[in-house]
């Protein structure tokens, strides 16, 4: 696990986590994208870091663009929101920092599933 004073904690995953995500708002007005292919390199509680090849319209004079994400850490699937708050573009690929809109019963039940996801890949690399 890899930590920032911000956050609580933040967990890099070894192997990037697969998802898929659709935008649910731009600015005010509510939308129903298309699913996007994407994968997570950290996460935390309060956000993720996330990897795709669709450059989003953030940098239009929007407004925030919210997005929903999908994705199971160990077997649990679990689907949040959150607000992008920065892009970088790598070559084909953009990368996306996104803020988390959570209750406090999903941050809870995100922790759990990075926790089990930290012990199994840690007895993993024992085995190995």
């Amino acid at each position: 696990m890899r930590f920032k004073r911000q956050e609580p904690f933040r967990y890099q995953f070894g192997q990037p986590l697969p998802c898929t995500f659709r935008i649910t708002r731009i600015g005010e007005r509510e939308v129903e994208t298309d699913k996007g292919v994407a994968e997570i390199h950290d996460i935390s509680p309060r956000g993720v870091r996330l990897e795709t090849n669709l450059n989003l319209p953030i940098d239009s004079a929007k407004g925030e663009l919210e997005v929903e994400l999908q994705f199971t850490i160990v077997d649990q699937p679990i689907a949040v929101r959150g607000i992008v708050i920065w892009k970088k573009a790598y070559a084909n690929e953009f990368q996306y920092g996104l803020s988390l809109e959570i209750s406090k019963q999903e941050e809870m039940s995100l922790i759990g599933e990075i926790k089990r996801h930290a012990a199994m890949y840690a007895r993993k690399k024992e085995s190995n």
